[in-house]
């Protein structure tokens, strides 16, 4: 690529093609850093399946005592783990905290490499709808930043439009970073 060449990216393009439909985590700032802490409801969510895949494998572990229905208890036992384990990826991601460190001076979501605050330019919400073949299609919003040096990485994704703009608000002014809506101008 020489000089004259220039990298155009769509940033009305959403990053993940699915969301949540529920408000699954919200900015807290103490001090120096901020960072994305679950809420509840998306905790329990997750927690059922596990409690629930638990249940079942407590139940196919007593008909393996009690009874002689091996097939049965094969079945509850799979089904049983297989639900745990699902509930295990589910919660993996809420784990994890994302978070701003004025001190260090880096961002960290535990999955894409390190950015150094200062890099970061602005953050962008972008809204999307999504299309279920056999279900009800819902809004989704996107909130991500973008860097000098073209990088964009998602930080937050749901379907509570006013908590995701109050988020980005705070996110922006504790970062000094201007914030864009793809829906209207700047909001910051």
């Amino acid at each position: 690529m020489n000089e004259n060449d220039s990298c155009i990216v769509d940033l009305n393009r959403s990053l993940l093609q699915d969301g949540p439909k529920f408000l699954s985590h919200r900015l807290i700032i103490t001090g120096e850093t901020a960072y994305l802490k679950p809420t509840i409801t998306a905790m329990l969510f997750c927690v059922i399946y596990i409690v629930v895949g638990g249940f079942l494998i407590s139940l196919a572990t007593y008909l393996l005592i009690v009874s002689t229905k091996y097939d049965l208890t094969i079945f509850v036992g799979a089904f049983g783990i297989a639900i745990t384990t699902f509930g295990l990826s589910l919660i993996q991601p809420f784990l994890s905290r994302a978070s701003f460190d004025r001190e260090s001076g880096i961002f960290n979501n535990h999955k894409d490499r390190d950015v150094k605050l200062y890099q970061i330019v602005s953050l962008q919400i972008n809204n999307k709808i999504i299309q279920r073949k056999h279900a009800l299609n819902y809004a989704c919003y996107e909130l991500n930043l973008l860097t000098e040096h073209g990088r964009r990485i998602n930080i937050l994704n749901h379907n509570d439009q006013q908590q995701l703009i109050q988020d980005a608000e705070l996110l922006g002014s504790f970062l000094g970073v201007e914030v864009h809506d793809c829906r209207r101008e700047i909001i910051l």
